[in-house]
């Protein structure tokens, strides 16, 4: 697209929590962080140029101003923009592409879904309208539609990394392990240093129940991440669900090292407790607790070893710091009868046991 940031509101589609550090921390008591999905919608640049061919406009003024009013998120703006440059010329599939980037901001998928279909029937090799396009049917779960449209582009140009990522993921949604893995090792050819590409595969056969072969993935991804914490951050959460707890302790380590937080403090106190070093474990969900008062599964698991411990009025406090940040938490329940335990000195009838 030479007329606008084409890097703008592109899309594919990967694995958990890639978006907002380890939000699937959630799944280990969490109430006030976002719960894990199948699938998380990541911006990223698009794979091919940006030079994507369109119909000549008679009349620019209005693409121009519609692209700037996205890169202010003035959606409302944005679409008044849009429709004139598509009024102004009805062929402009970089405009229908645009509408369909600002219906999806303002949660009409349906009108986001038309806009890109239009956009591909304009401009069959207009990858961004592919990307995202693919990207709202996995969203849907409708897979065996983002198949049809990926393998559409793919059969014009082989060489789009994110389409092939997303054309991935629906043949995992579909179940079909193998074909899906066949994609994912072209994606990853495609684009060998995006650490996303391999965390997306290593989350595809952990559901396949290959562990040993995700655990590999998960450490090329951690070789190429970098310094982008919340990946690192998400690619120790996916080690942490294989029970790869060393491997899980150093991917935490480095988020920590560039930018610490409670959610990946509670995540490597986890894998801390797991590898039998409780004293560290503790200390971590003590950090934890302190940088945010209201993350609740670091109160919740602090007691309980405390608990275990039989610190049982230092237990008190945490439990009732969970009931205060989560009170109808997932853990909310088990806190009250921890906490009741714990006034009358006693201990849980079952040791600890961390998620």
């Amino acid at each position: 697209m030479n007329d606008g940031d084409s890097s703008m509101q592109c899309h594919v589609f990967s694995v958990a929590a890639i978006a907002v550090a380890v939000a699937a921390f959630a799944a280990c008591g969490g109430s006030n962080a976002p719960a894990a999905s199948a699938v998380s919608e990541t911006v990223t640049k698009p794979s091919a140029s940006a030079d994507a061919p369109v119909a000549p406009s008679r009349d620019d003024a209005a693409f121009a101003e519609g692209t700037s009013a996205i890169k202010a998120e003035n959606w409302e703006r944005a679409r008044a923009a849009f429709e004139t440059a598509i009024r102004n010329d009805p062929r402009r599939a970089d405009a229908y592409y645009y509408l369909g980037v600002v219906m999806e901001k303002t949660n009409d998928p349906a009108s986001a879904e038309a806009n890109y279909k239009k956009a591909l029937s304009l401009s069959p090799d207009l990858h961004e309208a592919a990307e995202n396009l693919t990207a709202i049917y996995i969203e849907a779960k409708k897979f065996d539609d983002a198949v049809a449209v990926a393998n559409q582009l793919l059969a014009r140009d082989r060489k789009s990394a994110n389409v092939m990522l997303n054309l991935a993921v629906a043949l995992s949604g579909k179940g079909e392990v193998d074909a899906a893995s066949k994609a994912f090792e072209d994606a990853i050819r495609l684009s060998p240093n995006d650490a996303r590409f391999y965390l997306a595969y290593a989350h595809h056969l952990m559901g396949a129940r290959k562990t040993d072969l995700a655990v590999a993935k998960l450490k090329q991804a951690e070789r190429v991440a970098g310094d982008d914490a919340a990946l690192l951050g998400t690619i120790g959460f996916e080690f942490r669900t294989a029970r790869a707890v060393p491997e899980c302790i150093v991917a935490f380590d480095k988020a920590i090292a560039l930018k610490d937080n409670a959610d990946f403090r509670a995540n490597r106190a986890l894998c801390k407790y797991a590898a039998q070093d409780k004293a560290g474990a503790i200390a971590d969900l003590k950090v934890a607790t302190q940088a945010d008062p209201t993350f609740a599964p670091a109160h919740y698991w602090l007691g309980s070893w405390l608990h275990d411990d039989g610190r049982f009025n230092e237990a008190v406090v945490e439990y009732s710091a969970y009931l205060k940040a989560a009170p109808s938490g997932p853990l909310a329940n088990a806190a009250e009868a921890k906490k009741w335990l714990a006034k009358k000195k006693k201990k849980p009838l079952t040791r600890i046991q961390s998620p």
